[in-house]
């Protein structure tokens, strides 16, 4: 054998034996674990041989063949441009009164994403018309008659935002899913305001609404300190009714209701606050589990609400020279100035930081804050430990990232998949593949006989091949994927029937056993690589361009059509060239 041969034949022993150790950790998480701890990374890694591969390289089964749950989430960007636009119009009154451009007032039409300035001095339209428009870049002048300025919301910046706001929320979710441990998650758009989620393993529908709940809307609000007094008074005017258990409290100095229910406060305050005015309430708690509430408490808020997560561009907690954690906080441009605008006005005051109608902190505004950037202090240490105290500027880190959307989303549609209909799609989709498989193993055998038992050598490595794949990609094993595998076997099949009737041929020209071996896999090269390169096209075309299922099937179709470029081209040339050369046999006696 020359040397090129040894080199071949090692690199097929090798991939053999890769393709092995990397189905490990998918045989140990499909054969040996139970059922409900398949997808748990912590229990498999226990399982496995230490000298095993990481448990993240395995296949894993898709949401028909191991059951779950389906959702559906939709993305309200609707009423998110419309609370967009009512934003805006106050920020633009805001910036023309700093800009000391003239008096203004604004009216909105929410429906048709309108804005209507009308200035006071219909003489300094002009400059206020020229000022907006170079400032407020994402809005469109509609018409203009003297002193009135009529502005709508760009459509390609709408869009943009319609699309931006689908795509954040997508991120949120995940992270929400990804910090709950959920393994083999699908998270991906469903036309063009829905997302669609698949749970494997899961059995519960309403703890996997729990799980995802609705994505956060996170709101700056300025706390009401003019009436400091408010809560105490109202609760001295009208007694809570018996049974609520609402008390009072004293937080920073400022009295505040306190109930072991959110329910009891938001019942007790329902139409006794003042107009433009709204109360939330913050939890207090558990010391023991932090993701349990003890009690809370109540805030007194502006309605109105000058700035969202849309304007924040980030949140990291640190610790500051003093060593004390603290969360550093950064805008957009247009975030910047509001955010400057409303320190200033409120030095003294408290801003609250609101996630989904919920207090999350009330700091207090020391002194008016540019540059777009700010610092969240985390308040005294009290009883607290340092971890702990560093641990709630750490979740009010990622409270404030995962808060960062411009939209609502809800839940639309949820249902759960059986876990025995997928054992039983298992069962008869491997049934399907394997009496394939054995098929025309059978067929190879017969007909091209010692070339057909190498033809089956290397069709056995091609299935071994395309698992490994799957599994090292990380890739979700699905219907469409298993149809995609025994497709895949054909082609590989009909790339081994093309050498060898290529072979017969030569060999009905006289030529010798050796001779018609190398010309034949010479010939039929080309045709086969032309064959496979269209094939791939067309799969990558379907993995780009298609969802869910139809993904799976290209994964496995692209993995298969590679393996078989390699096990009928080279490995069953190795094995031939061992045989023809090496023993000079006839094994190709077709």
């Amino acid at each position: 054998m020359d040397r090129g041969w040894w080199w071949k034949f090692g690199l097929i022993v090798a991939v053999t034996l890769g393709s092995i150790w990397f189905l490990i950790p998918t045989y140990y998480a499909l054969v040996v674990l139970d059922r409900d701890q398949r997808n748990n990374l912590a229990v498999l890694e226990e399982r496995m041989p230490s000298w095993a591969p990481p448990a993240k390289y395995r296949l894993n089964l898709g949401l028909d063949l191991q059951g779950g749950i389906h959702m559906v989430m939709r993305v309200d960007t609707k009423t998110a441009l419309q609370k967009r636009t009512e934003r805006r119009a106050q920020q633009i009154v805001n910036y023309v009164n700093d800009k000391k451009l003239g008096e203004v007032t604004a009216d909105t039409d929410p429906e048709q994403l309108e804005v209507t300035l009308t200035a006071k001095d219909p003489a300094t339209m002009d400059a206020i018309q020229k000022e907006v428009l170079a400032t407020f870049t994402d809005f469109t002048e509609v018409s203009r008659s003297g002193g009135t300025l009529v502005l709508v919301q760009d459509e390609t910046q709408a869009n943009f935002f319609r699309e931006e706001a689908v795509d954040q929320a997508m991120l949120v979710i995940r992270r929400r899913i990804d910090k709950w441990g959920v393994a083999e998650v699908d998270v991906r758009k469903l036309g063009s305001d829905s997302i669609q989620i698949s749970l494997p393993g899961r059995s519960n529908a309403e703890q996997a609404k729990e799980l995802v709940g609705t994505t956060a809307q996170l709101e700056f609000r300025m706390v009401d300190d003019t009436n400091p007094q408010f809560f105490a008074q109202l609760l001295q005017a009208t007694p809570p009714p018996e049974g609520s258990n609402i008390t009072l409290t004293t937080e920073g100095g400022f009295p505040q209701l306190q109930a072991p229910t959110r329910e009891a406060i938001t019942q007790y305050t329902k139409d006794k606050v003042p107009e433009n005015r709204v109360v939330l309430t913050e939890c207090i708690a558990n010391p023991v589990k932090k993701d349990e509430c003890t009690s809370y408490r109540s805030y007194l808020l502006d309605k109105s609400v000058p700035l969202t997560g849309e304007s924040l561009a980030g949140a990291d907690a640190s610790i500051s020279q003093l060593n004390e954690p603290e969360v550093n906080i950064s805008f957009d441009p247009a975030g910047a100035r509001e955010f400057e605008r409303l320190t200033e006005a409120g030095v003294g005051r408290r801003m609250a930081i609101v996630l989904d109608d919920n207090v999350q902190t009330a700091p207090n505004i020391n002194e008016k804050i540019s540059g777009g950037s700010a610092r969240i202090t985390m308040g005294r240490m009290g009883g607290r430990t340092f971890e702990e105290w560093l641990g709630e500027a750490q979740t009010l880190a990622l409270v404030l990232k995962a808060g960062a959307l411009p939209a609502p989303v809800t839940v639309g549609e949820i249902r759960q998949v059986g876990a025995s209909l997928g054992d039983e799609l298992i069962r008869k989709g491997g049934l399907a593949a394997v009496l394939g498989l054995g098929l025309v193993v059978l067929f190879m055998a017969l007909y091209y006989k010692g070339s057909g038992l190498i033809a089956d050598v290397a069709l056995l490595l091609n299935g071994l091949l395309i698992l490994a794949g799957l599994a090292f990609f990380n890739a979700t094993l699905t219907l469409p994927g298993i149809a995609g595998f025994v497709l895949t076997l054909g082609v590989a099949v009909d790339a081994n029937v093309l050498i060898n009737e290529r072979i017969r041929e030569e060999l009905g020209h006289g030529k010798s056993t050796r001779a018609a071996v190398d010309q034949g896999y010479d010939r039929a090269f080309w045709t086969i690589f032309d064959s496979h390169v269209t094939a791939l096209i067309s799969a990558f075309v379907l993995f780009f361009t298609g969802t869910g299922p139809v993904r799976g099937f290209a994964t496995t179709l692209i993995i298969g059509l590679l393996a078989s470029l390699f096990t009928s081209i080279t490995v069953t040339r190795v094995i031939m060239t061992y045989f023809v050369h090496g023993r000079n046999a006839k094994v190709v006696s077709v």
